[in-house]
């Protein structure tokens, strides 16, 4: 059986090559969930902005249309017949008060926002992103936390915040990646117990086998073509499970 990196690089093309336009159509469905919008907040495995140009994709895949993001995408349009619109990410803005203000992307880097800033998260801090309405959620973050000052309470209740944020906008169904470069146990706990108290909108993911295998990863450590194919893959069977639960 072929991987969704060997089948899908055409269809994840036509994504990459329509971003932004009307928004795709609500009663679009995936088993038993819809699945018109995705929103995707992540960190560098998610996206990186290409010199604050409109050209983005996961470090460290070759093509943006090679990255798990757009992979994972084209495998659901696949699935749904949909077309799911990703537009494209740009670096943030920092204002003259000093406030920093996201792009309207659906598909962001939070390594600043709740990564390393945990502490200090607020929901206007992805305002854009909330108000997207996504009926799909994927969480894929963790990395970047700094491991000297970590404090588990306050990041749990950043966390909490951030799906009340979530749940807010729409009760998304979100996918939580668990870690994908290192391990943090601790972290990763945390995701299980938030997605048990809410089994029917939270799914946690276990990704811990991509880094694993060397010949997943990279460069600057992050997982390269196969590896993104691998995420997207895991995700996609994850997410078509989840579709189908009673």
């Amino acid at each position: 059986m072929k991987s969704i990196g060997e089948v899908l690089v055409v269809a994840v093309c036509v994504c990459v090559g329509s971003q932004g336009g009307d928004a795709p159509a609500a009663e679009i469905r995936l088993g038993t969930m819809k699945a018109g919008r995705i929103l995707f907040l992540g960190n560098s495995i998610t996206t990186v902005p290409q010199r604050n140009e409109p050209i983005w994709w996961g470090l460290s895949a070759s093509t943006p249309a090679r990255d798990y993001a757009h992979l994972l995408v084209g495998a659901i349009d696949a699935k749904t017949g949909g077309h799911l619109v990703m537009l494209p990410t740009t670096a943030p803005k920092t204002l003259p008060d000093g406030s920093v203000e996201q792009c309207e992307s659906n598909v962001i880097n939070i390594a600043d926002v709740f990564e390393r800033g945990y502490a200090a998260y607020a929901g206007a801090m992805i305002a854009k992103q909330l108000a997207w309405k996504a009926d799909i959620v994927i969480l894929q973050f963790g990395e970047n936390i700094p491991p000297a000052t970590f404090n588990a309470d306050v990041f749990m209740q950043g966390f909490r915040k951030l799906l009340a944020d979530l749940k807010a906008s729409g009760n998304p169904h979100i996918i939580m990646a668990g870690y994908i470069l290192g391990v943090n146990p601790t972290v990763d706990e945390m995701k299980r117990t938030l997605c048990a108290e809410d089994p029917t909108h939270r799914v946690f993911v276990d990704l811990g086998k991509v880094a694993q295998d060397p010949s997943n990863m990279g460069e600057y450590g992050h997982p390269n073509d196969k590896g993104m194919a691998l995420i997207a893959d895991t995700l996609f069977q994850a997410i078509l499970t989840h579709s189908t639960a009673e």
